[in-house]
This record gives structure tokens, C-alpha cells and sequence, in this order.
């Protein structure tokens, strides 16, 4: 396996070039908006998009971004390439 490391916590993950800035899961279970609320992100139906909600709201309250907040560092989630949804920090 050719491996990358997260940009938050230096673990090593598989290496993909299309996200180069991609975070570990553990990293990913951590995402926050810049308030600190816990966020869960989906794809919006079957054939992909994306949509967050707030962790705390059973899936009631969308969380209307992209960026979110991982250890005081600015991120970014979206929809990956082949499904799923994959957050990158902005560092």
C-alpha cells in the first residue's frame, strides 16, 4: 500500500492523489461546525450529492455548508469521486 498522512494527525492512510489533503476516519468522526457541533455527513440519494446534518438533531437539521472545523482545523467535506463523502483540510 502506498500511504499519505493525514494532514491533522499525521496517521498513515491509503494514498490518493485526487485528495491529497484527506482526513483519517478517526479525524473525519470529529468534524464540527465552527461553533463545535458534531456533524455527520451523506450522500444526498443514491446516485450521490452531498448533505450534512447536525449529529445532535436525528438528521432534522441540515447543516447548509461544506467547510467544517476538525481540531481548530478549517476543512472542507464533498462528494467523492466514485461515492462517499470525503472531507480535506484547507491547510
Amino acid at each position: 500500500m502506498t500511504a499519505q498522512a493525514c494532514p491533522i494527525c499525521n496517521t498513515l492512510v491509503e494514498h490518493y492523489s485526487r485528495y491529497p489533503k484527506y482526513v483519517c476516519g478517526e479525524r473525519y468522526r470529529k468534524a464540527t461546525d465552527i461553533n463545535g457541533r458534531k456533524l455527520q455527513f451523506y450522500n444526498a440519494s443514491i446516485s450521490g450529492g452531498y448533505i450534512a446534518y447536525y449529529a445532535d438533531s436525528n438528521e432534522k437539521e441540515e447543516y447548509g455548508s461544506h467547510d467544517c472545523y476538525i481540531d481548530g482545523i478549517k476543512c472542507r467535506a464533498g462528494e467523492a469521486k466514485l461515492g462517499g463523502i470525503v472531507i480535506e483540510a484547507e491547510t
